[in-house]
């Protein structure tokens, strides 16, 4: 049987996930950890009775004999590369809820890390790995020339604004070469530019709750839509085949690149211009201590 420990409780996706990995043969979700960061003491009792896992560990290191790999579902990014250290040292796979990271140095922090262990380090949105992505993915290279593409997506501007830029790269690739902001009214549009000049427009803020890609190719307009209720069966399936050492179509390198991108968006936001990912400062990124205090807030006030 395969043991899948969660660290952190601070999402929705705990229960979720839990929900999930239980239905497939051989897992289970066997042990937790919560910092406290959303959750006040007592609430990881509570949830390891609700969804039936048997051990509470006290500290994160007690989990290392219960699991053979762990899921970080921090809403502190600039946690995560030290809650994924023991077990990467330890040689058990481990997937990082999205963002992934925050901070331009904790994407080199986490490359040292993999690179250093070889232990698989999977993660960030689950839309890259959507079903309808997958599909369109397939389908685009029958498309013709892709002259240029516009991805839009609901939510803030980098906590959940990132699975807009994720879902274009499962289709599109990696390789951004800049960032440039557009415009910003109800919605927050910048275009990022790759090295082979192809340009992908970005809309962050969408006021209602849907994923689109359009792409605009020599045959004409394509476009998808992903269905948000089926988002999480093929990321979990994905991390399960990895945990059993089964290649799987991933690299961390991917996801880092999109907090990257939206570290330049807000760069370029901040100062006017072309923002080169090569030059953003390691200092640069998101605070994820103060966004973990804001989600923590609105969870007591019932957000």
């Amino acid at each position: 049987m395969i043991r899948i420990g969660l660290v952190d409780l601070d999402t929705s996706h705990p229960k979720v996930f839990t929900k999930i990995l239980n239905s497939l043969p051989d897992v289970k979700v066997t042990a937790l950890w919560d910092g406290r960061d959303v959750w006040p003491e007592g609430y990881d009792e509570r949830f390891a009775k609700e969804n039936d896992i048997p051990h509470v560990c006290k500290k994160l290191e007690d989990m290392l004999e219960h699991v053979d790999a762990a899921m970080i579902h921090g809403t502190n990014w600039d946690k995560h590369v030290d809650k994924a250290f023991p077990f990467v040292e330890a040689g058990k796979p481990v997937l990082i809820d999205k963002p992934v990271v925050g901070k331009v140095r904790d994407i080199y922090a986490l490359l040292e890390l993999q690179a250093a262990h070889k232990t698989p380090i999977y993660g960030g949105s689950a839309l890259r790995f959507a079903q309808e992505t997958a599909i369109f993915r397939s389908e685009a290279t029958g498309f013709g020339q892709i002259v240029s593409a516009v991805a839009t997506g609901p939510g803030d501007f980098f906590s959940y604004g990132i699975h807009t830029t994720e879902m274009a790269q499962g289709v599109l690739g990696t390789g951004a070469n800049y960032v440039e902001y557009i415009a910003e009214n109800k919605t927050a549009v910048f275009s990022v530019t790759y090295h082979n000049g192809f340009v992908l427009i970005l809309q962050f803020h969408q006021p209602f709750y849907e994923w689109t890609l359009n792409l605009y190719t020599t045959t004409g307009l394509h476009a998808m839509k992903v269905d948000a209720a089926r988002l999480y069966e093929p990321f979990l399936h994905n991390f399960v085949e990895l945990i059993k050492g089964n290649a799987v179509q991933h690299s961390i390198e991917d996801p880092l690149e999109a907090v990257k991108i939206h570290i330049a968006a807000k760069l370029s936001r901040q100062h006017g211009g072309k923002i080169y990912l090569s030059e953003v400062p390691s200092e640069e990124g998101f605070d994820g201590t103060a966004f973990a205090a804001e989600y923590a807030a609105a969870k007591r006030r019932g957000g």
